[in-house]
């Protein structure tokens, strides 16, 4: 169910880079500049999974449904961006900002 889907995605990963952090920092130190990348693509196969679990709805439902989703994403990267600029935060955390709202307004 969803509990256990829930340990799987999310928790252990976290209790597991914090067991690693813990008893490894050094290992840590070394996949940190790629943690970022690795996180667009597992967030990316994730979402890719459950897409493809339910395809033929959202195909049949067609651009009545496709154009909002994507407006919704798209509304979500600009105000993630604009709104962290126009509060004064650097550049790269307005980045940071619009891929996480943009990637993640619709869960």
């Amino acid at each position: 169910g969803i509990a256990v889907s829930t340990v799987q995605v999310v928790l252990a990963p976290i209790m597991a880079g914090m067991a690693l952090n813990k008893w490894s920092p050094t290992t840590v130190e070394k996949v940190l500049p790629v943690a970022p990348l690795l996180g667009v693509f597992s967030t990316l196969f994730l979402v890719a999974s459950a897409v493809a679990q339910v395809r033929d709805p959202i195909m049949e439902a067609g651009l009545g449904l496709q154009l909002p989703v994507l407006a919704l994403h798209l509304l979500g990267g600009l105000f993630g961006y604009v709104v962290p600029k126009t509060m004064g935060f650097e550049e790269s955390i307005a980045r940071t900002m619009a891929m996480e709202t943009s990637m993640k307004s619709s869960a």
